[in-house]
């Protein structure tokens, strides 16, 4: 699944599925699985040709032993193809220039480059393509219905993409998946959680019909598999952890949350899910979030203050959410200190300006978040301290940030710089940056409270 899946990649997350292998090598399995039934595994098809019958078996024999396992009904046959590659990467990029607005994806680059999160001469897309080129095994597309295989795969890899890829497609023929993860500005977060759910979905049967439970391999493991197979590839030591970890998140995340869920009642319980499918990222990482359908509190975008008067527009609006939040800390802290500063995660809102200005490109960029309790909040600042100092810091390249902390609120505002042929200088300087951050505090004051009328943790 491919639509707009870039955005799974940056904090941002505007988009609903991202094509990724399972991973091909799991780590030993607490009990022995059963041994593997000896059939054809591989479809071998030319791009253009129609399913001959033994890769129209080979598929309808997966078809059906993943629709036992799954418990959902097979209501149409699921054309196969094998594609090199190139091939295979190209159609994803062109269905994300299609699909994707160009000026989202370069926010979601500026996002990143702007947060410290990728090196500040970073190409966000190309990065991405590239650690998706060496890592896509397959992929499901619902606006044809087909399945696309990678040409090179073993017959183990084989198995278990095909397994994966054919748990998306009967979850589209009884849930359609494309109105579910069709790009929509501002709906990041929201995207991120159904992207988890449908992953983690396909991983969970994936591995029922792979190792006859997936109960046989626990959350810790599966994060292990996936993390170890993406660091052990050549462009994976390359690319920078954000990246890695926003891609291998919605599998992860939504394998946690769709055991969780069988734990309670199995696939039933799965499917009532998909009926009315997490709203933020907060809900799909703690369930009883999720069962009382506590909403996120609604934070109005960052104002541009003066820049607005100087010609810069808005690029992207959005919301990063409990899980991109998390992605963030993980760059300054622990796994479990960026767990524990996320969890109190309330509510958000980031926007990415421009500004043109003849060949040079000029951006800023503004984050507004809410926290449960002024302690939560006390909690991420410390984490923000460490990444970006106090008060405020010049950069070379990347512009002024300043940033700070009131109640359960923190405003973050990085730049302005300029971009030239992908190279960025800095434009702006810390007595603007603090004034633009004045402007942000005093167009949406902070809330003081010590809590506010949810759950909280």
């Amino acid at each position: 699944m491919r639509r707009a899946w870039l955005g799974a990649v940056a904090l941002a997350l505007a988009s609903g599925c991202g094509p990724s292998s399972p991973p091909s090598r799991a780590p030993e399995p607490t009990r022995p699985s059963p041994p593997r039934p000896s059939e054809p595994r591989e479809i071998n098809l030319d791009e253009e040709s129609a399913p001959d019958a033994e890769s129209t078996a080979a598929v309808q024999r997966m078809l059906q032993r993943v629709a036992r396992a799954r418990g959902l009904p097979i209501k149409r046959a699921v054309p196969g193809k094998v594609l090199d590659r190139d091939t295979m990467l190209r159609r994803i990029r062109e269905t994300v220039e299609e699909d994707t607005p160009k000026d989202a994806l370069v926010g979601q680059g500026e996002l990143l480059a702007s947060l410290e999160l990728v090196p500040a001469e970073y190409d966000f897309v190309a990065g991405a393509f590239a650690l998706l080129g060496g890592r896509v095994a397959g992929f499901y597309d619902p606006d044809d219905g087909a399945m696309y295989l990678a040409d090179d795969l073993g017959e183990a890899e084989a198995e278990e993409t095909l397994a994966h890829e054919l748990a998306h497609a009967l979850a589209d023929q009884t849930f359609p998946l494309a109105p579910m993860v069709e790009y929509a500005p501002g709906a990041g977060d929201r995207l991120s959680a159904v992207h988890a759910v449908i992953e983690g979905d396909a991983t969970s049967a994936m591995l029922d019909v792979t190792l006859g439970s997936a109960f046989q391999m626990t959350e810790e493991q599966v994060r292990f598999a996936f993390v170890a197979s993406t660091a052990m590839s050549d462009v994976g030591v390359k690319t920078p952890r954000a990246i890695t970890s926003s891609l291998l998140t919605p599998y992860t995340d939504g394998f946690a949350f769709i055991q969780a869920l069988r734990r309670r009642g199995d696939w039933r319980a799965v499917d009532e899910i998909w009926r009315a499918m997490p709203e933020t990222t907060e809900q799909l990482l703690h369930i009883d979030k999720l069962l009382a359908r506590e909403p996120a509190e609604a934070i109005a975008p960052p104002v541009l203050g003066a820049l607005a008067r100087q010609g810069y527009r808005v690029l992207i609006d959005d919301v990063v959410g409990e899980q991109g939040l998390r992605i963030l800390l993980e760059d300054v802290g622990s796994r479990g200190q960026a767990r524990d500063g996320a969890a109190g995660w309330g509510g958000d809102r980031f926007v990415v300006a421009a500004r043109e200005e003849g060949a040079k490109r000029l951006f800023a960029v503004a984050f507004r978040l809410r926290m449960d309790t002024a302690a939560d909040a006390a909690e991420v600042a410390e984490l923000f301290e460490r990444k970006y100092g106090k008060g405020c810091r010049e950069r070379d390249t990347l512009g002024p940030v300043a940033w700070g902390a009131r109640g359960r609120d923190l405003a973050f505002v990085a730049g302005p710089y300029e971009r030239e042929g992908g190279r960025p200088r800095a434009r702006g300087q810390c007595a603007e940056a603090v004034t633009w951050l004045g402007e942000v505090w005093q167009a949406a004051p902070p809330d003081g409270e010590a809590g506010r009328a949810r759950a909280g943790r």
